[in-house]
């Protein structure tokens, strides 16, 4: 059957969300596996989202080319035969958006909980995660089992009839997977605030990861259009919440990358400044003073404790290494937190994309939890981390 209706523009934005994904998930892969060289569980998840929205998409093709987006009257009486098979292959489609919604927020709230480290930040983003795995499986039972017998679903030609009615449940997950995107979008300003960082990178991080409000406005234009479930002619009046599902799934994917990827942005930014500041000549290249001894003197430095000192967190963090001798040629050392044992190591992927402000901030958290030492321990250079 001919593509009809409103197939040709059901089919032009879906591929197109499907291709803006896509190039997310090259992005965020790259940056993952090739820069910061730590691909966890939470990438596992995005790629799996993405996976279940190529799906959605395909499926909803072959639906469209079987009558999807046309009146359910000129279906019927053009190609009868094709109406159960694009009945079927929405159903299926739609199952597999309703799953990828909630794997792409699972993918998120993996990521945050290695940042947080408050026992009662856990256990908040684990109970958001399991409320919206278990409405988004909830309804995709009732969605297949609102008719007896099942078959009933998507061919009407056969005797049975449908006693379920999906646009509340479907509500109810539309309402959730908005408060899930504010969730998200705000819980980073509970712990971020609080570190011990620079106002300017603070905003720079937290804004990164509050890019979820605009999955939410995405999510409500999608609750909108629930209603359009109850319409007897379901060949075509709900393709515009088929479409608004996946331009939030798209948005929801794109609000998740971007603050992941922030090593990359920062990586391509150093090199372009870098060649950029190369085609001119320093003038301004300044000279260090040096004493009558012939030594270099060295500008001070004032600390946020309105203290001299003539080297930061990190350098401090260096000099005691090499006092106590524990950076040789053959050791490598990792911070560890007494409270939860959570490792903070100079290559670890929320260092990466939280930049360098947020393990100095860390450390001097734990200084400050430790009376002023840090607790240190010694692994091989054959240990790699996590």
């Amino acid at each position: 059957m001919a593509v009809g209706g409103d197939g040709h523009w059901v089919l032009a934005s879906m591929w197109s969300l499907l291709l803006v994904s896509f190039v997310f998930v090259v992005l965020r892969t790259y940056t993952r596996v090739y820069i910061v060289k730590s691909f966890g569980v939470d990438d596992h998840m995005y790629n799996l989202a993405f996976f279940f929205l190529l799906m959605n998409t395909v499926l909803m093709t072959i639906g469209v080319h079987y009558g999807l987006g046309q009146n359910l009257m000129d279906i019927l009486e053009n190609d009868p035969e094709h109406l159960p098979l694009s009945l079927l292959y929405e159903a299926a489609s739609q199952t597999f958006a309703i799953i990828a919604m909630s794997i792409a927020k699972w993918s998120l709230g993996l990521f945050l909980l290695r940042l947080v480290k408050e026992k009662w930040h856990k256990i908040a983003i684990w109970c958001m995660m399991a409320c919206l795995m278990s409405a988004s499986i909830a309804v995709c039972f009732v969605y297949w089992l609102q008719c007896t017998p099942v078959e009933y679903l998507w061919n009407r030609k056969i005797p049975g009839r449908c006693h379920i009615d999906t646009a509340p449940v479907s509500m109810t997950l539309c309402i959730l997977c908005v408060v899930a995107d504010f969730f998200f979008a705000g819980f980073p300003w509970l712990f971020i605030l609080g570190l011990q960082m620079k106002m300017k990178e603070k905003m720079v991080i937290l804004i990164s990861l509050s890019l979820g409000v605009i999955a939410g406005a995405f999510g409500i234009k999608r609750t909108l259009e629930v209603p359009k479930l109850k319409s007897p002619n379901h060949t075509k009046d709900p393709m515009g919440l088929i479409v608004w599902s996946a331009a939030e799934l798209t948005v929801t994917m794109i609000c998740i990358a971007i603050p992941v990827c922030r090593p990359l942005y920062k990586k391509c930014f150093s090199k372009w400044t870098s060649r950029n500041s190369s085609n001119y000549p320093n003038s301004g290249a300044s000279y260090p003073l040096r004493t009558i001894g012939g030594g270099v003197l060295q500008a001070k430095r004032v600390d946020r404790n309105g203290s001299g000192s003539t080297a930061d967190t990190n350098e401090q963090v260096e000099e005691h290494e090499r006092k106590t001798g524990i950076n040789g040629p053959f050791t490598r050392t990792r911070v560890y937190p007494k409270s939860d044992g959570r490792r903070i190591g100079g290559d670890q992927s929320e260092e990466e994309i939280l930049g360098s402000e947020f393990r100095r901030s860390q450390i001097m958290d734990l200084e400050a939890q430790n009376g002023g030492t840090m607790p240190t321990r010694h692994t091989n250079n054959s240990e790699r981390s996590m």
